[in-house]
């Protein structure tokens, strides 16, 4: 089955038409996700010369731009997503930039590349738009794809601190369909059962968590 005909449904949510692309990118902004965000989130993680990255659920690229921003030339990241519309917005940028740079249409819990072959492994903001199955294949998939010693960056929305968006963002939080994981921060658990440790845990904004985990070994 070629890339573009796999069937996706029940994979997540996938941000398509007037909720893709660019589209998505200019409402993304108005709710703080930036490139300030992302650049936040990347923080001082960075590739080595010949390192290689993947982000999961890269939509219009704004991760993969943070991190393509200060890696060496010889550098490679990989961007997936299952909306064609937002790997198109991501593919039309992906030039600007010195190292590799490359956007796939994929599923975050089944990826086409050999075990060990990252040396970091991001996301952001997507997670919560997967069902929990998806969210913790992913997880697996990232202990998989990493090297020993390699790098998990998650960053997504967790409990709301005070602020803002804290407040506006509540209710979602709480009590939207599926929120759990997010909600009781289950990640450093499902992580550790994949042999991935937390080494750092703060917050960028009022709702959205950093999390970096290392792969033991």
């Amino acid at each position: 089955m070629t890339e573009g005909a796999r069937d996706f449904r029940g994979k997540g949510r996938a941000f398509r038409g007037i909720l893709g692309g660019e589209s998505y990118r200019r409402l993304a902004a108005l709710f703080g996700f930036q490139e300030r965000f992302y650049r936040r989130a990347v923080g001082d993680l960075q590739l080595g010369p010949g390192g290689r990255a993947l982000d999961l659920g890269c939509g219009p690229g704004g991760l993969s731009y943070a991190l393509a921003e200060k890696s060496p030339a010889d550098a490679s990241i990989v961007g997936a997503d299952i909306s064609d519309d937002q790997l198109e917005c991501a593919r039309r940028g992906a030039g600007a930039f010195a190292c590799g740079l490359e956007f796939l249409r994929a599923s975050m819990d089944e990826l086409p590349f050999p075990d060990g072959h990252f040396d970091l492994v991001m996301t952001s903001m997507a997670l919560h738009e997967t069902p929990p199955a998806v969210r913790r294949a992913a997880i697996a998939e990232t202990a998989r794809l990493l090297r020993p010693g390699g790098t998990f960056l998650l960053v997504d929305w967790s409990r709301p601190r005070f602020g803002l968006w804290g407040i506006i963002w509540y209710p979602f939080c709480r009590w939207g369909e599926g929120n759990r994981d997010n909600w009781n921060n289950v990640y450093p658990e499902l992580c550790r059962e994949r042999g991935l440790e937390l080494k750092e845990d703060d917050y960028i904004n009022s709702i959205s968590r950093r999390q970096v985990f290392v792969k033991e070994g």
